[in-house]
């Protein structure tokens, strides 16, 4: 059985620690000799005041999270259309403070809202958790399939989440991965270790890279000859949605300068989560697995509590379909810790002696994210029983609310639980 649905595919990679480089001086670390490939530079952010993200606007999730949103928008992003995946940055930041210690561990704990080790083991297993959620569902959806009378054999399943972890290392430079620390991140974030020859790794990572997101990012690295060590988290969902969208007719859309553009739009009339005050208009749409994705017109403060008093009804819903990819390469993830407090783990006194045998600090960290939202159809056998029961009936006549996006709104990928994950923040401006 086929059913036409909205595939909303969002993927962010993090190369976090993309230059641990050992400690040859006693000066600070200088510019990163890695470079994402096939990639424009974006001009190099303005200087961010702390004052900016310390104040940041509560969205309803995490302190860092809000910080990290708000510092992008201060480090001139605001007029944008960006993305940013707080969930990969932090999963890749997690293996950073496993291999830390003393003050470079305690900065990156507070940052990160965390007391001990502890906390942050909890968190990630509800992480890892998620994803075997996502697994268990699909399968549960295969079976009952299986069971339906006539049913055909299952497609190739296409929905997909994965947070997964990888740290590399040089083989050609001095010092190599403590089997204590390759344990550890094993056991906490099931990383995979690798390592390479100095001109073939960026290769290899690229390729893990590749792999790990359907080739949505195929590349992160242009040249790690000089690079120690390596961490990467890569973050990959793909999920359609449990009521149909179908593509409408091109429209204005107006721009936060006021100019009007063409966009290809989509809609659909269903019963969904939504809310509206004098400042804030939002619907939140669920996917398929546990997931939703909240549009907001107008201001995002108090996001949380707005989603909590969110009731459900018929909301005629029309919002563009886009792609926004933003890479984060001129040093913004590096300023937005040193704001928050990490500032050991930039020198040449940085505190990773669990992590490796040679003195290492941070040089550099990168993140690419992307998503792509659109009304393209696939056939997933295992999701087509339940996703042909998700229409558009009404049982009684009503007057839908009406969400029209067609100027600038902000949105929010985010895992259902009782402590929201936020995957992916967004904006479109333009």
């Amino acid at each position: 059985m086929k059913l036409k649905m909205i595939l909303c595919t969002a993927l962010a990679v993090i190369l976090a620690f993309s230059c641990l480089t050992g400690c040859q001086s006693t000066a600070t670390p200088g510019t990163s000799d890695v470079k994402p490939t096939d990639v424009k530079p974006d001009s190099p952010a303005p200087a961010v005041p702390l004052a900016a993200i310390t104040n940041a606007k509560a969205l309803g999730f995490s302190a860092f999270d809000n910080q990290l949103v708000e510092y992008l928008k201060q480090a001139g992003r605001a007029d944008e259309n960006f993305t940013v995946s707080p969930l990969s940055f932090k999963a890749a930041l997690a293996m950073a403070v496993l291999g830390a210690e003393g003050e470079t561990q305690a900065q990156l704990l507070q940052a990160l809202g965390y007391r001990d080790l502890n906390e942050l083991r909890a968190w990630y297993a509800t992480v890892l958790a998620g994803v075997d959620d996502f697994e268990a569902f699909f399968d549960s959806l295969d079976q009952i399939n299986a069971g339906l009378p006539g049913a055909a054999p299952s497609a190739e399943r296409t929905a997909a989440y994965r947070v997964v972890n990888s740290v590399w290392s040089n083989q050609d430079l001095p010092g190599e991965f403590r089997q204590s620390f390759v344990d550890d991140v094993a056991n906490t974030c099931r990383a995979e270790v690798g390592s390479a020859a100095a001109a073939e790794l960026a290769d290899a990572v690229n390729a893990w890279v590749n792999e790990q997101t359907n080739g949505l990012i195929p590349s992160i690295l242009h040249d790690a000859s000089k690079v120690s060590a390596i961490l990467v988290n890569a973050l990959y969902l793909k999920a359609g949605w449990e009521s149909c969208f179908h593509q409408v007719e091109d429209r204005d859309f107006t721009t936060g300068s006021g100019e009007k553009v063409k966009k290809p739009f989509m809609s659909q009339c269903a019963d969904l989560r939504y809310f509206k005050d004098e400042q804030t208009q939002l619907v939140s749409v669920p996917l398929q697995g546990g997931f939703e994705m909240v549009f907001v017109l107008g201001e995002d403060t108090g996001l949380a509590e707005k989603l909590s008093k969110a009731e459900t009804t018929l909301v005629d819903l029309t919002v563009p379909m886009f792609d926004v990819e933003t890479t984060l390469d001129q040093k913004e993830l590096v300023d937005y810790l040193k704001l928050v407090g990490c500032e050991k783990m930039f020198t040449d006194v940085a505190e990773f002696d669990p992590m490796y045998t040679q003195s290492l600090y941070v040089d550099d960290i990168i993140q690419k994210a992307k998503v792509h939202v659109d009304e393209d159809g696939i056939e997933a056998a295992a999701v087509t029983a339940i996703l042909e029961l998700a229409g558009c009936a009404e049982p009684e006549p009503k007057t839908p609310e009406i969400f029209c996006a067609d100027r600038p709104f902000s949105f929010y990928i985010v895992k259902d639980g009782e402590a929201p994950e936020l995957l992916f923040w967004g904006q479109i401006v333009k």
